[in-house]
C-alpha cells in the first residue's frame, strides 16, 4: 500500500497565506493604518483581507510585499520561517562588523540599522500620525 501525500489546496496555500502575513505584521509592529494607506485602501478594507474576508488574498499578498520592499512571494512560501527585525539587524551588525566593536560602537550599529529599517518601511513625506 503506497502512502498518499496530504494534498494542499488552493484555499490552503490562502490560508497559509494570510498566518504568514499576519506573523509578520505583528513581528514587526507595523501599523495596519499606513500600510492600508501605502496600498491605497481603507483601514477596515486592509482588516478584512488579513481576517480572510476578502478574495484576492495572493494579490493583496503581492502588493504588501512590494510596499514592504520583499522579494516576490514572500509570504506564500510553504517555508516561511519569519525572522525579527532584531535578528536581522543583529546579522547585518554581523556581517557589516568584520573586527570588535567596543559596547559603545555595536549599539551605535544596531540604532543605525534600526533607523534605517524604518526609513526603508515608511514614507518619510508621509506626516500622519499613524
Amino acid at each position: 500500500m503506497t502512502k498518499k501525500e496530504p494534498s494542499y489546496s488552493f484555499e490552503d496555500h490562502v490560508q497559509q497565506t494570510l498566518k504568514n502575513i499576519n506573523v509578520f505584521l505583528r513581528g514587526e509592529g507595523l501599523k495596519r493604518k499606513r500600510l492600508a494607506q501605502k496600498l491605497g485602501m481603507s483601514e477596515s478594507n486592509f482588516s478584512d483581507y488579513l481576517q480572510g474576508k476578502r478574495s484576492n488574498v495572493l494579490e493583496f499578498s503581492a502588493r504588501l510585499e512590494e510596499v514592504l520592499g520583499l522579494e516576490g512571494n514572500y509570504f506564500a512560501d510553504p517555508d516561511f520561517a519569519y525572522r525579527s527585525a532584531e535578528s536581522k539587524q543583529e546579522q547585518q551588525a554581523m556581517i557589516i562588523s568584520k573586527g570588535n566593536l567596543s559596547p559603545e560602537g555595536e549599539e551605535g550599529l544596531h540604532q543605525l540599522l534600526r533607523i534605517s529599517e524604518l526609513v526603508e518601511t515608511y514614507d518619510v513625506e508621509d506626516h500622519s500620525d499613524a
